[in-house]
């Protein structure tokens, strides 16, 4: 087996060691550990009289907030949202700027008022840095959204932005994804939550060095993918080094957990090195919009994946690997109680299937139309449907 890279292993040395160890089912409620101290003492409430945020869950706070962020920016302090109801106008978003902590006290809900656009967030956090967002919950309008296309409402936007924390935040009942990352570095997410999100719970479409921690994806359902994480590139986009550990995917009617370049993006969009590791993703697929059925884990028409010590149950399928997801590696997994095949592989080449533990799937327990055999080895295979 080859090891990963050293940057994505340096990464993760540098940012986990700040985090409470996790394991394949950590705790919703997340441990803060991760987020950097803030540099400086100042602290500006949302709630002070000459920032007039009212919080009550009637009045538009969205100039409010922004006052507070202006306040604070670039000073290294923090804004402080107490307990209680923001109502945001995601058509404006929350603009974060460089070198701030947003903490967000237990209770605290940013929430947005009902549009009908087809693009929105709640908050955006774009062409900064330095920036650490804690707590509390960004609700979605997905339940009083006026319009019927579209599917770009997202609770938490990274844009261009470099070195970024988010901890403990919840994203639930959004238009579009919860959490949205595209062209930016050095990020880390630690002990978030995504609950029934429309069209994804996190998507990431072009970065480097990502680390997603402790987390949970779960209840995506609405418009496709659908997915709980997905990891999709656009056209002239990279993605790099991204580590997801300890993470749950659970419920999302499409994949739990996608990695992949679409067929149609082929030479112009690019994965690499990617590491799964102590994950579970379980009961997905079940309400999938698609007529193909979707998987726990499915990694398309990238190279050099790593998934190990990862459960793997009550999914359409187990662990999909297809159309040239070539040299990833499968090692230490238990793939359990899927309704079709455990593993399949279909058009790859120079996988390492091994060490894994593939049992009681209503299919076969691994499966490799048009495929390298040759790294298959040393699995527990029983329980399973016809073939291998």
């Amino acid at each position: 087996m080859t090891p990963p890279r050293p940057p994505l292993r340096l990464l993760a040395a540098a940012l986990l060691a700040m985090a409470a160890p996790g394991g394949a089912r950590p705790p919703d409620p997340p441990a803060r550990t991760c987020v950097p101290a803030p540099r400086s003492a100042l602290v500006v409430d949302v709630r002070s009289p000459r920032i007039g945020a009212r919080g009550d869950g009637l009045a538009d706070d969205t100039l409010a907030l922004q006052r507070a962020v202006d306040a604070v920016a670039g000073s290294g302090g923090t804004v402080s949202v107490p307990k209680g109801v923001y109502l945001v106008n995601a058509l404006v978003s929350l603009r974060l700027k460089s070198d701030m902590t947003l903490a967000l006290a237990p209770g605290a809900v940013l929430k947005a008022i009902p549009n009908g656009s087809a693009h929105s967030s709640i908050l955006r956090v774009a062409q900064v840095e330095r920036v650490a967002i804690t707590g509390g919950v960004l609700q979605g309008e997905r339940a009083g959204h006026t319009g019927r296309g579209g599917e770009w409402g997202h609770g938490l936007t990274l844009s261009q932005a470099r070195s970024v924390v988010v901890a403990g935040v919840t994203v639930r009942d959004c238009w579009g994804d919860g959490f949205y990352v595209s062209g930016s570095e050095d990020v880390t997410f630690c002990g978030v939550v995504a609950d029934h999100n429309r069209r994804q719970g996190m998507s990431i479409t072009s970065g480097k060095r990502v680390v997603v921690r402790d987390s949970v994806f779960r209840n995506t359902a609405g418009t496709l993918p659908e997915d709980g994480l997905d990891i999709e590139p656009n056209p002239g986009d990279l993605v790099e080094d991204v580590l997801i550990t300890g993470c749950r995917f659970e419920g999302n009617a499409g994949y739990g957990l996608e990695i992949g370049v679409p067929q149609a993006h082929t030479g112009r969009a690019w994965i690499s090195r990617v590491v799964v590791e102590r994950c579970a993703s379980t009961d997905n697929g079940a309400r999938t919009l698609s007529p193909s059925p979707r998987a726990g884990i499915a990694v398309s028409n990238c190279a050099g994946v790593r998934i190990t010590d990862t459960r793997v149950s009550g999914n359409g399928l187990g662990i999909l690997l297809r159309n040239g997801a070539d040299r990833s590696t499968l090692r230490g997994n238990s793939i359990t109680g899927n309704a079709g095949d455990g593993i399949v592989q279909y058009l790859c080449k120079g996988n390492v299937i091994s060490g894994n533990t593939v049992t009681g799937n209503g299919g076969r327990g691994i499966h490799s139309p048009d495929s390298d055999e040759t790294g298959i080895s040393r699995n527990t295979l029983s329980g399973n449907g016809p073939g291998r």
